[in-house]
């Protein structure tokens, strides 16, 4: 388990293989978290976990490095949370419309806004710091994702790349309402504004959503800091390239948006599935097409 963060440049790479009777996808993940050409300092933070697989980027925002302190403590109580808490509650998936899976997830995210929350109220310095944050779990057949804020995750299928999340920001509301095309939301002053946060409030909203894996199929988590600087007809044409090196197509991403600029902290991590063997879920593929 690899967790990075405020550093010049950092990386780290895992495999994780799943060798039990339930759970056999096997998985290469490669991330870096990179300060960029700008910042004076590092305030987003990633996390590899090669056994538990699962992956998620967080980026920081807030004065006195408290960013830096949010994502840092997004990365701690989300972890925490999923280490203690291994046992699912069935009632609340049998409620639901997602997984035990995806509900961890949520769940872990819920248990990292508060810490982050309490810790702001408790340190005046800290006020008003909140992260992103976009998670994603590969357990048997199923991608698991939750999400809050504009860190977003990517999926390169077949040549095709599409982005799963969506971002929780001022522009993205305009573009949904039509007010904004999308060629006058990349260049708006107000693309940075984030509406939804971790740490910002006692409660957060969070995204989920499912979707079935593929062999071959590659997944880019990213902060703004890769978007911001690179187009995604340029990511897609790094994945195909490197398709099967989640290694080399992160450094790449990494180069490519420093060469840009580097205007923004950049983290990226890139996940490979080289193996999809379903477990025990009950979900048909029948009832996640819609996901995909």
């Amino acid at each position: 388990m690899t967790t990075l963060k405020a550093g010049d440049y950092t990386q780290a790479s895992t495999l994780n293989k799943r060798n039990t009777m339930e759970e056999k996808t096997i998985i290469r993940a490669f991330g870096v978290t990179d300060i960029g050409q700008v910042r004076s300092h590092n305030e987003d933070a990633i996390h590899l976990a090669s056994e538990q697989g699962y992956v998620l980027v967080a980026d920081g925002m807030g004065g006195h490095n408290a960013g830096e302190v949010a994502s840092a403590l997004a990365i701690e109580g989300f972890t925490q949370f999923l280490e203690e808490d291994s046992e699912s509650d069935e009632t609340v998936a049998e409620l639901s419309e997602f997984s035990p899976q995806t509900l961890a997830l949520r769940n872990a995210v819920y248990a990292a806004n508060t810490v982050i929350y309490e810790n702001a109220q408790q340190n005046s310095a800290r006020k008003g710091m909140g992260t992103t944050l976009v998670s994603a779990s590969f357990v048997g057949a199923r991608l698991a994702v939750a999400h809050v804020g504009d860190s977003r995750l990517y999926r390169f299928r077949e040549g095709f790349l599409d982005q799963l999340t969506t971002d929780h920001t001022l522009v993205q509301e305009m573009v949904d309402r039509k007010v904004y095309s999308e060629d006058e939301a990349r260049n708006s002053r107000n693309k940075n504004v984030i509406t939804r946060a971790l740490g910002l409030a006692d409660i957060v909203e969070v995204d989920l959503m499912e979707a079935l894996l593929r062999e071959g199929d590659l997944y880019v988590l990213c902060s703004d800091g890769l978007t911001g600087m690179v187009e995604d007809s340029d990511i897609a044409d790094v994945l195909a390239a490197n398709d099967m090196a989640p290694e080399r197509a992160a450094t790449q991403l990494l180069k490519m948006a420093n060469n840009s600029g580097g205007n923004d902290n950049i983290s990226i991590i890139v996940v490979r599935v080289d193996k999809v063997v379903a477990g025990q879920e009950s979900t048909s593929e029948e009832e996640l097409d819609w996901f995909d």
